[in-house]
């Protein structure tokens, strides 16, 4: 398994600097001999650690890069905040679907999700 340092160096050193040079995760796994034949499970565990120490990964649909500006950090940002919105609009569905059955006996009463601005 690579060190956040290797994999940064990595990406540098080929440069896989901006949203028009990535590289996808099973090349980075198949670099470090961590593949493991589908969704790349380890490397992306590795980069979602080297974001939470600070580094600047983005990503895309064709992979991984380093974020070089202001309109990649945002692309990011938005399609996150994206992502973010329709997973919670999946869970208010399932749970609608769930307790919308007929004779629903065992409802769940999990709170509805929303994001806040500002924050």
């Amino acid at each position: 398994m690579p060190t956040i340092q290797q994999l940064i160096s990595y990406l540098r050193t080929n440069n896989h600097i901006g949203h028009n040079n990535p590289i996808t995760a099973r090349n980075l796994a198949l670099y470090y001999n961590i593949s493991d034949g589908g969704v790349e499970v380890a490397i992306r565990s590795v980069i979602r650690n080297a974001i939470e120490q600070g580094e600047l990964i983005g990503s895309c649909n064709r992979g991984f890069y380093i974020i070089d500006n202001r309109n990649e950090i945002e692309h990011n940002l938005n399609s996150l905040r994206s992502r973010a919105e329709n997973i919670i609009h999946r869970r208010r569905n399932l749970m609608n679907d769930w307790n919308d059955q007929p004779n629903q006996n065992n409802p769940t009463n999990l709170p509805n999700l929303r994001i806040i601005e500002g924050d």
